[in-house]
């Protein structure tokens, strides 16, 4: 089912993981913006994209179609399509080459997986991942006042007083996780909403290796 949350821009979400399908219709048609994959040039893609699957899924998806999408030239700030101007927020938080799309007139912004209120901030295994995604926050921080309606990735659509407001709790977490210190996160431990327990896992993950980075910088030193 397709929710409208702005003129001419509806939302779809997924009962697996919640993930978000926005579309944006315009002229003569819409402009679909779901979640894809660029790894099939990487030898072994398939086996790392199936061990990263959550288990009761792994064995339902079907891969035969992962990364068939092509990408935007390098640099570009707009979508090309016959439509609403939607500009393209490019950083380096989550994963190399992620970004924000914004539909500017419709004040809709499409945030990527990042500003969920069911995952933490998801760290990409940079040399400097906690740096990189404060800088991805910081930039769709500038185009807050604009956004009457978040959309992101996963979980529910946000309108404009939460924007902010989701911008500082991934900003704290990764404060936290930085820190050393345990976050004091909604989408964490006990008040966790029942079924997604397993965020903690990746959380714990993500803190283990932002400590051995750490360890590892102290002694280099």
């Amino acid at each position: 089912m397709l929710t409208p949350v702005a003129d001419g821009v509806l939302v779809h979400q997924s009962e697996l993981l919640r993930n978000n399908t926005v579309v944006v219709q315009g002229e003569a048609g819409v402009l679909v913006v779901d979640p894809g994959l660029t790894v099939r040039s990487e030898e072994g893609w398939k086996a790392r994209v199936a061990e990263g699957l959550p288990p009761e899924i792994a064995e339902e998806t079907p891969l035969g179609l992962f990364g068939l999408v092509v990408g935007l030239p390098a640099g570009a700030e707009l979508i090309p399509w016959d439509g609403p101007e939607v500009r393209v927020i490019e950083h380096p938080a989550h994963a190399p080459g992620h970004a924000a799309l914004l539909v500017e007139d419709r004040g809709v912004l499409v945030a990527g997986d990042m500003l969920s209120d069911l995952f933490v901030p998801m760290l990409d295994d940079t040399e400097h991942p906690v740096e990189d995604y404060l800088t991805g926050l910081r930039l769709l921080e500038k185009v807050a006042d604009g956004v009457e309606v978040l959309v992101p990735g996963h979980g529910s659509v946000a309108m404009a007083d939460q924007v902010r407001v989701r911008i500082g709790q991934d900003r704290e977490y990764l404060h936290a996780l930085r820190d050393g210190r345990a976050p004091d996160d909604p989408r964490l431990g006990s008040s966790v909403e029942p079924g997604w327990e397993w965020v903690d896992g990746i959380h714990e993950g993500q803190a283990a290796r932002i400590a051995r980075r750490c360890e590892r910088d102290a002694t280099e030193g």
